[in-house]
């Protein structure tokens, strides 16, 4: 009988220190997954919505492109608040690489694609075009190009232009510069370097250099590049 009634007592007593340290212990668990969860759940829906919007901007980007080559060349924004618009189209046959160059090489131009430099001539045109690109996306491939392979460009009046890669080296932008003048009709194709670099912003770039595929390489005009934004 008093078994039974040890038994009856414990079964309506309120349950001791230790049972309230777990009953806590396992709340603050349950809640710390639940907050885990939930952070989860905000950084994954964050890298939804950036890789949502890079879709989109594509799509309008290949979008103002075909009006534009439809127009004559004219310039076609993606998006009405847009301060740039494809110019030229870029392909590398070789390592199954296309991107579209916008105008001009400002911060805004370079976030969704390679730039430009309005300083420098279009291509095909007698002189030097240089194009600058970011090193951890769209020019990243720069550092498979190798001496020979083909560039090809299209501009957005149509007409197309071939180069052949001549040589690739790294610079100091600000000891020295890179190749651009109107006597001279070279792609140059620049990024920042080292291409696995954790900071960006530093002064190395890495430079693929490519002539005409009807002329020979003539003595470059150097010229400064600090303003490059990659």
């Amino acid at each position: 009988m008093s078994g039974w009634a040890v038994s009856c007592c414990c079964w309506g007593c309120s349950p001791g220190p230790s049972g309230r340290r777990t009953s806590v212990t396992s709340s603050l668990s349950r809640l710390l997954t639940l907050l885990l969860l939930l952070a989860g759940l905000q950084q994954w829906g964050s890298a939804l919505l950036i890789h949502g919007k890079a879709q989109l901007a594509s799509l309008l980007l290949e979008r103002a492109w075909r009006q534009s080559l439809a127009q004559g060349g004219a310039a076609v924004k993606p998006w009405p608040w847009a301060d740039t618009w494809p110019v030229v189209r870029l392909e590398v046959p070789a390592l199954g690489e296309s991107h579209l160059v916008l105008a001009g090489d400002s911060g805004n131009a370079l976030a969704f694609g390679p730039g430009h430099l309005r300083a420098s001539a279009m291509p095909g045109t007698g002189g030097t075009t240089v194009i600058s690109g970011h090193r951890d996306t769209h020019f990243h491939f720069l550092g498979k190009l190798r001496s020979g392979q083909r560039i090809n460009v299209q501009l957005a009046s149509g007409r197309s232009v071939a180069y052949r890669v001549a040589a690739t080296d790294i610079v100091d932008a600000s000891r020295g510069g890179i190749v651009a003048g109107r006597e001279v009709e070279l792609l140059l194709l620049v990024t920042c370097y080292p291409f696995d670099a954790l900071v960006s912003g530093g002064p190395l770039r890495f430079r693929v250099m490519a002539v005409p595929e009807r002329e020979p390489v003539l003595s470059p005009l150097p010229v400064p590049v600090g303003r490059l934004e990659l």
